[in-house]
């Protein structure tokens, strides 16, 4: 709330979808939903308690499927594991918590990664398990706090920041200014909080736009995480508004 949005349509240039837009997905997913989730986490301290796995497997039950895409789209295995952030520390500081909760990484349950016809968008749904519903709460006001696109740009466009996610695309690629934002809530369900990165890339000599946002809302102490990205264009903001409100009305 109170931060500038940036514009959905973003300039594409040489679109070449398929193998490259796979690539895009598939290198870059795990690393940049790594470090937009920095901004979804809360502190847990004075926790008792980890969740069961009755909890986790009842939490699992409210994830989105593929039945809930449109009909074109398909599923494949989730992305996996996640990259550290680079500069933790500098994280931390910027948005005014202490390192551990830039560190912390709660229980979590994932959707599989939902692709569109020539993986032009994707989505993947998580939701992580808190021992309170406080904490699950507090780590939404960290996503909503109005420092978290400022830092999460510096942070992203530090020479190890740009090393790690130019190194994804392979020795040649060269990865342009990337941008920290909010997209308009319109966009997405009820009681969502959004955090937004763009950035164009060239490798091989072709140019591609990436967009990936990350869309959290909580219910009880626990906090669903949808990611969408798209390649070349905006996600359409019809379906993530679909998606996000069906995932807020299932969790």
């Amino acid at each position: 709330p109170g931060e500038p949005v940036m514009p959905r349509a973003r300039a594409a240039s040489a679109p070449r979808p398929g193998r490259l837009a796979t690539r895009s997905r598939q290198t870059t997913l795990g690393i940049v939903t790594f470090v937009l989730a920095l901004a979804m986490y809360a502190g847990t301290a004075g926790a008792t308690s980890a969740p069961t796995r009755a909890e986790l497997a009842k939490a699992k039950k409210s994830l989105l499927v593929l039945s809930d895409m449109p009909k074109s789209w398909t599923a494949s295995a989730t992305s996996g594991g996640n990259s550290p952030t680079p500069n933790p520390a500098q994280v931390a500081r910027c948005l005014g918590v202490p390192l551990s909760v830039v560190n912390d990484n709660p229980p979590t349950v994932s959707s599989r990664t939902f692709n569109s016809k020539q993986d032009l968008q994707t989505v993947e749904d998580q939701i992580e398990v808190f021992p309170t519903a406080k904490a699950a709460q507090a780590d939404l006001a960290v996503a909503a706090n109005p420092k978290a696109p400022e830092c999460f740009t510096t942070d992203f466009n530090s020479p190890a920041a740009r090393s790690q996610l130019e190194s994804s695309f392979g020795s040649d690629a060269a990865i342009g200014k990337l941008e920290v934002t909010r997209t308009p809530v319109s966009d997405y369900g009820p009681h969502t909080v959004n955090i937004t990165i763009y950035f164009p890339v060239t490798t091989n000599g072709v140019a591609i736009n990436i967009e990936f946002a990350e869309v959290g809302f909580v219910k009880g102490n626990e906090e669903q995480l949808l990611t969408l990205s798209s390649v070349q264009s905006p996600f359409p903001a019809s379906l993530s508004r679909h998606l996000t409100t069906l995932a807020d009305e299932r969790f």
